[in-house]
């Protein structure tokens, strides 16, 4: 359910056979997120490509990592988010509060994968 990338101190993060960020897999994406961003000096790209929805307890999340990533002098960015979470994120009025990351494709080296 949850790939992470690692090259250097860059991690690219992944949802993947889930299209939702909510209460179910919030608990798993906060510990595996914070645990990245703790680091000074690292970059986390969270990729949302396949997810439609994120609910509030997701929301949380992200903006619990972005605030932990800026405290710790590390970044957090979100790439590839779909219109309809776009819009939700600006009607929560939440847009601003995240960094934006271009996702090109990168070959990679798979450092996780959890189920």
């Amino acid at each position: 359910m949850l790939k992470i990338a690692k090259e250097d101190h860059h991690y690219r993060v992944e949802l993947f056979q889930v299209n939702r960020l909510n209460t179910l897999f919030s608990d798993l994406v906060r510990e595996q997120l914070l645990e990245l961003v703790e680091e000074p000096g690292t970059s986390v790209i969270f990729n949302l490509k396949d997810i439609q929805f994120i609910d509030s307890t997701g929301f949380d999340v992200l903006q619990e990592v972005a605030e932990r990533a800026r405290a710790a002098g590390s970044r957090f960015k979100l790439c590839n988010v779909n219109e309809d979470v776009r819009e939700l994120l600006i009607l929560m009025e939440l847009e601003e509060r995240f960094e934006y990351a271009s996702c090109a494709h990168i070959p990679e080296r798979i450092l996780q994968v959890l189920d």
